[in-house]
């Protein structure tokens, strides 16, 4: 059995499902569906029909199929594709007449007259330049500085210590701030506030076990967790960017940040993907 059709079955035995449950959902023959859980490919009638049957496998058990395809890819054999042959193309022939090789002398001809008249007028302007102005090597008498203008700025005395400083206490940080702002696609996004250099990110499962992607930096950021939380378990982050879920039955899992619950509204759908947009805090020196 390949990891990938581990993963389908176990996912149907969670929710509670049978081959012919699934069948009936899917329209998939059975005996096609235990060729995916055996990673049996060669049963099923084409390689284009396999990743179809992977796609509305995984969602009738409620697996993110598009993360599931990818994170799977290897397994997955590619659909055939025919690259239809081509000609090389012929190079044009070079055609060069006896007119165009005339007419290349003469230019040429005439660029070197117009070199060697421009030879001759910049020598003659250096002579007459040199006869009747300032000599080239003549030095300069010019000073450099006025003395009459030079002033000494008076250093000023210390009278006394400065006083010393108070210290500005350090404001207490406010909550952080959860709001909806749309949905993009299948994306709920959120919008988090006030920039802060870091926030704890908590996934609690409250009930049957469920799917949970977790992903910083936003939907092809790094991936910080992606299977099945059980019933009871938690899992806990500390994250710096934008933070991507893929809840695979939402209404079992709860997700906090800085201790704030994200109120994703439906939770009867089958998954709910979720975008936080984090408002990193800014570290420039002013």
């Amino acid at each position: 059995m390949s990891e990938l059709g581990a993963l389908l079955k176990t996912a149907r035995q969670e929710k509670g499902l049978s081959l012919d449950d699934v069948q009936e959902q899917t329209k998939i023959r059975k005996r096609y569906l235990e060729a995916l859980e055996e990673g049996d490919f060669k049963v099923l009638p084409g390689k284009f029909y396999i990743r179809a049957f992977i796609k509305n496998y995984a969602e009738c058990v409620g697996l993110d199929a598009e993360e599931v395809l990818k994170h799977y890819q290897n397994e997955v054999p590619e659909p055939e594709v025919h690259v239809a042959e081509t000609l090389p193309a012929r190079k044009p022939k070079r055609m060069r007449s006896s007119r165009s090789e005339r007419f290349g002398k003469i230019g040429f001809s005439l660029l070197m007259w117009l070199f060697l008249l421009l030879v001759i007028i910049v020598i003659w302007y250096y002579n007459v330049y040199s006869k009747e102005g300032k000599p080239a090597n003549e030095p300069d008498s010019t000073p450099i500085t006025d003395n009459s203008d030079i002033t000494t700025t008076p250093t000023p005395t210390k009278t006394g210590a400065s006083p010393t400083p108070t210290p500005t206490p350090t404001p207490t940080p406010p909550p952080v701030a959860i709001t909806f702002q749309e949905t993009k696609g299948r994306d709920d996004i959120f919008v988090v506030s006030p920039a802060k250099d870091s926030y704890e990110l908590l996934v609690t499962n409250s009930g049957d076990a469920s799917w949970l992607e977790v992903y910083e930096n936003g939907k092809n950021g790094t991936k910080l967790y992606y299977a099945n939380i059980k019933d009871g378990e938690q899992a806990a982050f500390t994250v710096k960017g934008d933070v991507y879920l893929v809840l695979g039955r939402p209404g079992n899992l709860e997700v906090k940040l800085d201790n704030v619950i994200v109120e994703d509204g439906d939770n009867n759908k089958g998954s709910k993907r979720i975008l936080l947009q984090l408002q990193a805090a800014d570290t420039t020196a002013q």
